[in-house]
């Protein structure tokens, strides 16, 4: 039997599989218990409020996987053009070219989504920001950005 993982940060890939798979009302805690390998009291001795604090992780690690590996690249790039290519293809690796549900999407269009309506907003200001720049700078106009 596989040794269960020892860290949250571990765990997190595997909850958001489930949120992706089920959205946030279907992820029950017997699915992310079965998707990680623990028991519903190590679930809350790592998540101490639950599936919503689940799920705001998960948020949280693709937040940070996407400000790493799209958003600065597009604002900090000295290469806009390169910056917006490579912003295409990790974003399509990121997805797994259309095999993978976007978590944000999902929670988005779900009955939970004014839970997390700021972690939302967030992701997708940030991204558009950060590729107006890019284009900016890149030559287009502001308005054609």
């Amino acid at each position: 039997m596989a040794r269960p993982p020892a860290e949250r940060a571990a765990l997190l890939p595997a909850i958001a599989e489930v949120f992706r798979e089920h959205g946030y009302e279907g992820a029950s805690l017997a699915l992310i218990g079965a998707a990680t390998g623990l028991g519903r009291g190590s679930l809350y001795h790592f998540f101490p409020r639950g599936k919503e604090e689940m799920a705001e992780a998960a948020l949280a690690g693709i937040d940070s996987w996407f400000e790493r590996e799209v958003y600065a690249p597009l604002r900090d790039a000295e290469a806009p053009d390169e910056a917006i290519a490579a912003m295409f293809d990790s974003v399509d690796a990121y997805f797994r070219t259309g095999r993978r549900a976007c978590l944000v999407g999902v929670l988005a269009l779900g009955d939970a989504r004014d839970r997390f309506a700021e972690a939302i907003r967030s992701y997708f200001v940030r991204w558009v920001a950060a590729l107006e720049g890019a284009l900016v700078r890149a030559g287009r106009a502001p308005d054609e950005a």
